[in-house]
């Protein structure tokens, strides 16, 4: 999902489905935040409606989101976006992460692009990291700058700053990889979807696929880098869901990856979502598209015959296991 965040003079605005606290922080300190927690074309119609309405004593002061988000991998309408900041005045702090700068450019359409270094950046999961660029062509770029100028203060180990920088330089190459990977996972996943209406449903179990080549398309393809690095130029996260229960245990059991809460690992991962995440809430959670089936994916770098082997073996179990728990409950 998206969230869009804007911040009143003392509040925050998210857009886009939050990860497990950041929306409680928000609405526990300050003076609270309004969530959009599908960021949808339609909840941007919402927000304009709250700017225009808007008390100018307390105006929003910033909008957060991710591009494209976790775990759904849908992307806002960053031109919309940047004419609203134009208008009323707001900060625009696009999360970068997941689409990662090899594969879209943001940078048009924000003030501040933030990343999380920890992920694919790194890849090795053996340092920690974030970076933080403030858009020099911003209108609010002067007030940002004495802004970082002012508090800034580099608390960076340096040995972490050693090891961050030795990750990093295979990059390309491995965002490269990464792409190829996915896009071929997710093309045999959607094969054997419900998503795909070339052939009979009788049998899947794969109810859809949360990829950027599936969702929000033309948002995607809005600061998409061209020509794409390798297939499609997608990035490496995508989330599934299921039919059943019993279909969605049996594809995470037998997925011979590692299991684990992140993402961007040089190893492909995979984690239950929802319920590593918001396992105290999963009603509302699935409010906002985020099932409690839900199985999310960071590939990694893999060979192509490995992770075919291995989507296949589970692919199978979820259907077996579906099939099972249909004959049972027939019986």
């Amino acid at each position: 999902m998206l969230r869009v965040g804007a911040v009143r003079r003392s509040s925050a605005h998210p857009l886009r489905f939050p990860y497990t606290d950041t929306l409680k922080i928000l609405q526990k300190w300050g003076a609270g935040c309004h969530f959009y927690g599908n960021g949808t074309d339609a909840e941007l119609d919402e927000f304009e409606a709250l700017l225009d309405a808007q008390d100018k004593n307390a105006p929003i002061l910033a909008l957060f989101c991710e591009f494209p988000s976790n775990p759904l991998l849908r992307c806002p309408d960053l031109p919309r976006i940047r004419k609203l900041a134009d208008k009323h005045g707001f900060v625009v702090v696009v999360d970068e992460t997941i689409g990662n700068f090899i594969n879209v450019d943001v940078m048009p359409y924000a003030d501040i692009v933030v990343s999380s270094l920890t992920k694919i950046f790194s890849g090795d999961s053996n340092v920690m990291g974030g970076s933080l660029i403030l858009n020099p062509s911003s209108p609010q770029y002067q007030v940002l700058k004495a802004t970082m100028t002012a508090d800034y203060e580099d608390t960076y180990y340096p040995e972490d700053v050693v090891y961050m920088e030795r990750n990093s330089r295979d990059y390309r190459s491995r965002i490269k990889r990464v792409n190829d990977n996915a896009y071929d996972v997710t093309s045999f996943l959607y094969s054997r979807s419900l998503m795909d209406d070339s052939t009979p449903a009788e049998g899947k179990v794969i109810k859809r696929i949360y990829y950027p080549r599936y969702e929000t398309v033309e948002h995607f393809a809005t600061c998409q880098r061209q020509p794409p690095t390798g297939k499609g130029g997608f990035g490496g996260l995508f989330s599934v869901t299921f039919t059943s229960t019993a279909a969605a245990i049996a594809f995470y059991d037998t997925l011979l990856c590692a299991k684990g809460p992140s993402l961007g690992t040089s190893f492909t991962l995979a984690s239950p979502y929802a319920i590593l995440a918001h396992y105290a809430e999963l009603d509302w959670a699935a409010t906002f598209g985020v099932e409690a089936n839900l199985v999310r994916i960071s590939i990694g770098q893999e060979s192509a015959d490995v992770l075919k082997s291995w989507f296949e073996t589970s692919v199978k179990a979820a259907e077996d296991a579906a099939a099972k728990e249909q004959a049972t409950t027939k019986a």
